[in-house]
């Protein structure tokens, strides 16, 4: 190969580059809306990153914005949240630049929303209406064979009829993912990630294999290889693999240097209430054990390093913070909601895990630790 070939294909594969890394979507949302609004008109259509908002006139309304990566927005009506009313955000995929029409009748809600244009915000949007009918489906027929008051919990039935129900979800989630997964398409990646939770690891991994490899080096898809060995890894019992991550000063701390002790590794994230909500009370806990072989490490999963930094300063919590840049979370711990927190032993095995938080303590992981270090929180 001569060196004008070389330089040309040089030209290229840079011009490429530059369009993957600074390529814009620029996306169009048009809404028809039926129904009168009473003076509630503003549209917000919102992700974790970027907020937008028009006012619906005329029965129309119209948002332009633009992302750099391929992604999701929701939309949410101020006249759903002056009337106090329970909703479901309608979701929009963007995978191109394009136009996204959404068409509903305000007093019916977004539940009544139907979507055109873009293809890939379309396929999204019909997955997620079947899927929601099956979680309805599924209730409805648990409840006929275990009794209407089965699901409560409480009930004697309840952990049969809730596993029967599960089951059931996972089932026929399954099927519906065989129709809708098109492994040429982005949104078949994100498809296939909205349901880590639901479905058994072999099914998700044999939904990852029929992704394209384009498909598979997108953002969803290397967040579902990696959840896919989060899954693998993340099992009580299992030894913890070592790994590094930057705290706030950019410093690489490593696993390594809090091995010996026992780690709360606490997942969370800037915009998580729930997460921030636990704070004064693990520092309450924090307070009685630091000296006893004990340490908390937070690790945010935050896609905002910015919004990170400004959480840190304002809750000032005296323990590592770590920042996941590398899928630390979904790879070496299935971190699929947060707070998620794990209980490490000295020898770096897991012992334990816990969802969610409960404000007023006493929760499960707060007992393992009474009873490690004989205290009473």
């Amino acid at each position: 190969m001569n060196n004008r070939m070389i330089k040309i294909l040089l030209v290229i594969a840079t011009s490429l580059f530059a369009h993957v890394v600074f390529g814009q979507l620029q996306i169009r949302v048009i809404g028809h809306v039926s129904g009168d609004t009473e003076g509630y008109d503003k549209v917000y259509v919102y992700n974790q990153l970027a907020r937008d908002s028009a006012e619906i006139r005329n029965g129309r309304f119209e948002i332009e914005f633009v992302e750099p990566v391929v992604g999701t927005r929701a939309i949410s009506l101020e006249y759903d949240r002056k009337k106090m009313r329970m909703f479901t955000p309608v979701v929009l995929f963007f995978d191109q630049s394009g136009v996204i029409e959404v068409r509903f009748d305000i007093e019916k809600g977004l539940s009544s929303a139907t979507l055109t244009g873009m293809p890939s915000a379309v396929t999204y949007a019909n997955y997620m209406a079947q899927r929601a009918k099956i979680f309805q489906q599924t209730h409805q027929v648990t409840m006929a064979k275990f009794g209407k008051e089965s699901l409560r919990r409480g009930h004697e039935d309840f952990e049969e009829a809730s596993q029967y129900r599960d089951a059931e979800i996972s089932r026929l989630t399954d099927s519906l993912l065989d129709v809708f997964v098109d492994g040429n398409q982005y949104v078949a990646a994100s498809l296939v990630l909205a349901q880590v939770s639901t479905l058994p690891l072999e099914r998700l991994a044999y939904y990852y294999n029929r992704l394209s490899p384009h498909v598979q080096d997108s953002e969803d898809g290397l967040t579902l290889h990696a959840k896919i060995q989060g899954m693998k890894n993340a099992y009580i019992g299992a030894e913890v693999k070592t790994f590094e991550l930057p705290d706030e000063q950019g410093i690489i701390r490593s696993f390594e240097e809090f091995r010996g002790k026992y780690i709360l590794l606490d997942f969370w994230a800037s915009w998580c209430s729930p997460c921030r909500a636990s704070f004064p009370r693990m520092r309450e806990v924090y307070s009685k054990i630091k000296n006893q072989n004990f340490i908390i490490v937070n690790i945010s999963i935050d896609r905002s390093k910015e919004a990170w930094l400004k959480a840190v300063d304002e809750e000032k919590n005296p323990w590592p913070q770590l920042y996941d840049d590398r899928r630390v979370s979904s790879e070496l711990f299935n971190v699929n909601a947060v707070p998620t927190a794990y209980l490490i032993d000295p020898q770096g095995t897991i012992m334990m895990k816990e969802i969610g938080f409960d404000p007023t303590g006493g929760g499960r992981m707060e007992r393992k630790l009474e009873e490690i270090f004989n205290v009473k929180f």
